[in-house]
């Protein structure tokens, strides 16, 4: 059967700020891969997105679209950016939608559906009358319409299945089929890599990075390889079981590496580089082109995108793509965004000094996360002078430059110029020329798509 797949955000990004300031919801990774990587992992290639306006401008991958839904003489797979980070989830959601129409949702909105076409025509306009509107969580969940004769097939702590009375059976209902908030990134990231790596099958799929023009035609990391079982153990490195220990093409460590997968994988992604002395705990996933100084400790629940640099102490977080942590200081439980720059002993804490629950403010008030770890959430473009200190569950918003005494309180807004309270606006002029410079040393162009996303957030 024809099957396309249409990738959508809501209303319940807001969830995700601030990274998901300036990258849709579908883009964010937990693991080794993104929603769209999934969808590809698992054999569909390309289909269409939805998401905000000024984002459209960086989707810059050809095979998936922005534009109408073309040729919707097929079914149409809609797929949330909730969904939980899991090739076996999309997979199973594929075969649902081949063998009948349904819905997937929960209290806060649709999850994923297969709809005929005449269906799917008018779930893209409420979608896109949705997406005119208020898109907070206070805009309440995206309802496109529903037949009134589809029943209730299926109900679990995951959602509803609905369908026509003869559509599809409903499939088993996962436990935790979504996920909702930045702070369950990091809890999700050992099972999501798990579930990444064996849908991988010894692949190391080229990366498409959200929003990434390379200067070269085929960049190192854009390039599809192998993952292979670390059999032959390189000179003066131990690893505990090296079956366990997952290295791409020209992947390299040097004398003095220890590598811990009593509680994981550890995967070596294309090109990554791991200096001496370096000691690695599973589960982690360090991304293609990485780089890892001598001396660092990465502990598990961990994972990074392409071209990270990282040094000093890092654990139970995930990066971005081209993300800076070169020197000592310690950053845990955190979510960092793409092309941010961590001075010299930036540090986070991820614990309260009562072990309470955190709580955390992404822009609409203090929210309590019910973790007794988080540490700093950061958008793209975000830089921290030397000596930076972030307390438990700190926010800072996109290309935001912090420096100065003290500690920066709780929540620090996008383009905040130097972090602290009443601390005035960083100018997005000054703001895009340094984002051409850190872009252009990583053999990346700053495109107009980038530009709009900077001058949309800069208004407000």
């Amino acid at each position: 059967m024809n099957l396309q797949t249409i990738l959508f955000e809501d209303p319940t990004v807001s969830g995700f700020l601030p990274l998901a300031a300036s990258v849709p919801h579908f883009e964010i990774r937990c693991g080794m891969f993104n929603l769209r990587e999934r969808v590809e992992v698992v054999g569909t290639a390309g289909g269409c997105l939805r998401m905000r306006d000024y984002l459209e401008g960086l989707a810059l991958d050809p095979a998936w679209s922005t534009g109408p839904v073309d040729d919707l003489a097929g079914r149409c797979l809609w797929l949330g950016g909730r969904l939980a980070p899991s090739c076996e989830l999309v997979a199973r959601l594929q075969d649902a939608a081949r063998a009948g129409q349904f819905v997937l949702r929960d209290d806060r909105g649709v999850l994923a559906a297969g709809v005929e076409a005449g269906l799917a025509r008018d779930w893209e306009e409420s979608w896109r009358a949705a997406a005119s509107g208020d898109w907070s969580l206070e805009a309440g969940p995206w309802q496109p319409p529903i037949p009134q004769d589809w029943t209730v097939l299926g109900e679990g702590e995951g959602g509803a299945f609905l369908a026509p009375t003869a559509g599809a059976p409903a499939p088993e209902i996962l436990a935790a089929a979504t996920l909702d908030w930045i702070w369950q990134i990091v809890p999700r990231t050992a099972e999501a890599l798990a579930d990444d790596l064996a849908a991988a099958r010894g692949t190391s799929p080229g990366r498409r990075p959200w929003g990434v023009v390379a200067t070269d035609t085929v960049p190192s990391w854009a390039q599809a390889g192998t993952l292979a079982p670390l059999t032959d153990l390189p000179p003066g490195v131990y690893a505990d079981d090296p079956q366990r220990v997952w290295t791409g093409d020209c992947a390299t460590c040097a004398p003095g590496v220890v590598i811990d997968t009593s509680e994981g994988a550890v995967v070596l992604d294309r090109d990554v580089q791991i200096g001496p002395h370096v000691l690695l705990e599973g589960p982690l996933y360090l991304g293609p082109g990485t780089r890892v100084k001598a001396g660092a400790r990465i502990y598990g629940e961990s994972s990074c995108g392409v071209g990270c640099r990282l040094a000093g102490e890092i654990g139970e977080s995930t990066f971005g793509d081209f993300a800076n942590k070169q020197h000592e200081g310690f950053v845990g439980h955190a979510v960092l965004g793409s092309w941010i720059n961590l001075g010299a002993m930036t540090t986070n804490s991820d614990l309260k000094n009562n072990y309470g629950p955190v709580r955390v403010d992404l822009g609409d008030g203090s929210r309590d996360t019910g973790l007794r770890f988080v540490g700093l959430l950061a958008g793209d473009h975000v830089k921290t002078a030397i000596g930076t200190l972030f307390n438990t569950g700190t926010v800072v918003g996109f290309a935001s430059n912090i420096f100065g005494a003290g500690m920066p309180p709780k929540h620090v807004p996008t383009f905040s110029w130097g972090g602290s309270a009443g601390a005035p606006d960083y100018d997005a002029e000054r703001a895009m020329a340094t984002a051409r410079v850190v872009m252009s040393r990583r053999d990346c162009e700053f495109v107009p798509g980038h530009e709009a996303v900077f001058r949309r957030l800069a208004a407000g």
